[in-house]
């Protein structure tokens, strides 16, 4: 496996869904495009590590979605509903003028982009690498997500980056992340206050507004008008893998790869294995 390495990538910012200016870090690369979209609650610099290695491959495009990173963050709640998230893809992808029949890869809320972009615009993505999906039956949608309320009680604030990484580091599911993969969170999560203190860019508040309004059972029922080529990939102790199967029987052109050892943060956890998988279907 080619080394693992941190990259520095030109950021574009470009008008998403609604007036929303989403940023985009293009990595540049040799190959067809690579669409790249996070996890809740993280940016799209967490890939950084993974995809030095898939440049050689792809021109890597790697996107924060609304809220994240260094895009803009709505003020108004029901700005987070998911299919927002499906049409700030579309929205940017034209933007940039690359076309269809593109190339994704997503993770956990990531993916779920994926799949309402492909959905609302068929052909978007001809293939596909989708790790642990965010999407369910109608009937495993609870009242309220349990991940609101942990998320608005979220720590924002800290006196410096060290101390962040200390604190994560020392406890799950960061504490199970690869350095380098907790190194490039740390790195790009935080904007510097005044008194060189940091706070989240993503404060615990949006990260709420995600987990509040993200019921997507509608996509759920269509997945079956997906033909796009799609490698789900779940993990041995992932909370998803449930979800990841059921979503396999639906896609009519799909494949299924469990990592053992791993959580729901597989992509942080065993970076090696994930961009093996990846470059396997994706070439």
């Amino acid at each position: 496996m080619t080394e693992l390495l941190q990259t520095e990538p030109r950021a574009i910012r470009v008008p998403g869904h609604g007036g929303v200016e989403i940023n985009i870090w293009d990595h540049g690369g040799d190959g067809p495009p690579l669409v790249v979209t996070h996890c809740t609650g993280t940016h799209a610099r967490i890939w950084d590590p993974l995809i030095s290695v898939l440049t050689p491959r792809f021109r890597v495009v790697a996107f924060d979605t609304r809220g994240h990173g260094d895009s803009d963050q709505p003020t108004d709640p029901e700005a987070y509903d998911w299919r927002n998230f499906g049409d700030d893809l579309i929205a940017a992808l034209a933007a940039l003028g690359v076309g269809e029949g593109l190339l994704a890869l997503g993770h956990s809320a990531g993916a779920s982009q994926i799949y309402f972009a492909e959905l609302e615009q068929p052909g978007l993505f001809s293939r596909a690498v989708l790790i642990d999906p965010v999407l369910f039956p109608k009937e495993f949608y609870a009242a309220e997500n349990p991940l609101e309320g942990s998320a608005r009680r979220r720590r924002n604030d800290f006196e410096s980056r060290e101390a962040a990484h200390a604190r994560y580091a020392s406890k799950p599911p960061m504490g199970n992340w690869h350095p380098l993969v907790l190194d490039a969170y740390i790195q790009h999560a935080f904007r510097e206050l005044d008194d060189g203190a940091v706070t989240l860019k993503c404060p615990g508040s949006i990260e709420a507004e995600v987990y509040a309004h993200s019921k997507s059972d509608w996509a759920f029922e269509r997945l079956g008008e997906i033909e796009t080529d799609i490698l789900l990939i779940t993990a041995e102790h992932s909370d998803l893998r449930h979800a990841a199967n059921l979503q396999h029987g639906e896609l009519p052109q799909s494949k299924l790869h469990e990592i053992e050892d791993a959580g729901h943060f597989v992509p942080q956890e065993k970076p090696d294995e994930v961009t093996e998988q990846v470059l396997k279907h994706l070439t």
